[in-house]
């Protein structure tokens, strides 16, 4: 194994980073780095509802730079930058920032991030006191649509790696109504809960791939259509084709 694949990462599971972005976000700017599929932004809305802040969201690859800085207007005989109503409400309350998918953002739109992440501020207007910024998305080994994050963005955000802890899933399952089906097959072949991307497209397990099968399962049964075959048809089109064999019966 060359050295640059065997670069190991400090990780910390879904309920430490909640914990984390609870107690930092307000002063530093968080950036969570996974796999797809684990549960990233649940985990930030789930912090701020628990906080009691609104969420707001921005899309990295749906936004330009002017997203981020705003537009001018002319204002008597200088040009002033009207920064984006998602970003800097009229309120000002605080809420938390939600920059999803941010090492998929272009260049430019990265540079217009710096004093967001750094300074708290759109240009000389600064974001409300209390506001949470956080960002989230996946790594360039996991196939994801991820450009290469400038040094500069690196050193304005406190990273955390996400790893899965199998416990943790499993009390979230049985609390949001996963099937008793999937949770046991888990408990029995923890290593099923997250598969590596493959290297061609196709379905791979991951604990969001987990819980839309379940769902899956219970929309076909409650339409009164769920048969050994379709119950298999539906593993093999959400997780791994080796899990679901496992999962359904080859």
């Amino acid at each position: 194994m060359s050295e640059a694949t065997a670069t190991l990462h400090e990780t910390v599971t879904l309920s430490q980073a909640k914990q984390l972005i609870r107690c930092l976000a307000q002063e530093q700017s968080v950036l969570l780095l996974s796999p797809p599929g684990v549960g990233k932004s649940d985990v930030v809305r789930q912090a701020a509802l628990e906080a009691k802040l609104p969420c707001k969201s921005l899309l990295g690859t749906q936004i330009a730079p002017e997203d981020v800085s705003g537009v001018p207007r002319i204002v008597g005989e200088r040009s002033v930058f009207c920064p984006p109503r998602v970003l800097l409400p009229e309120n000002a309350a605080p809420f938390c920032l939600f920059l999803d998918e941010l090492p998929a953002c272009t260049p430019d739109v990265q540079k217009a991030f710096y004093s967001l992440l750094l300074e708290r501020r759109l240009g000389e207007y600064p974001l409300p006191a209390g506001t949470w910024v956080v960002a989230a998305g996946n790594r360039a080994e996991d196939r994801a649509l991820v450009r290469t994050i400038s040094s500069a963005l690196i050193n304005r955000v406190l990273i955390l790696h996400i790893r899965i802890d199998v416990a943790e899933w499993i009390t979230w399952a049985r609390a949001n109504s996963v099937r008793a089906d999937v949770i046991a097959f888990i408990e029995g072949k923890n290593e099923a809960l997250l598969r590596p991307v493959p290297r061609e497209a196709a379905p791979f397990s991951t604990p969001r791939a987990w819980a839309s099968l379940s769902r899956a399962l219970d929309l076909a049964e409650l339409g009164g259509i769920l048969t050994p075959a379709l119950r298999r048809a539906l593993a093999m089109g959400r997780v791994s084709s080796e899990d679901a064999n496992a999962f359904a019966g080859k």
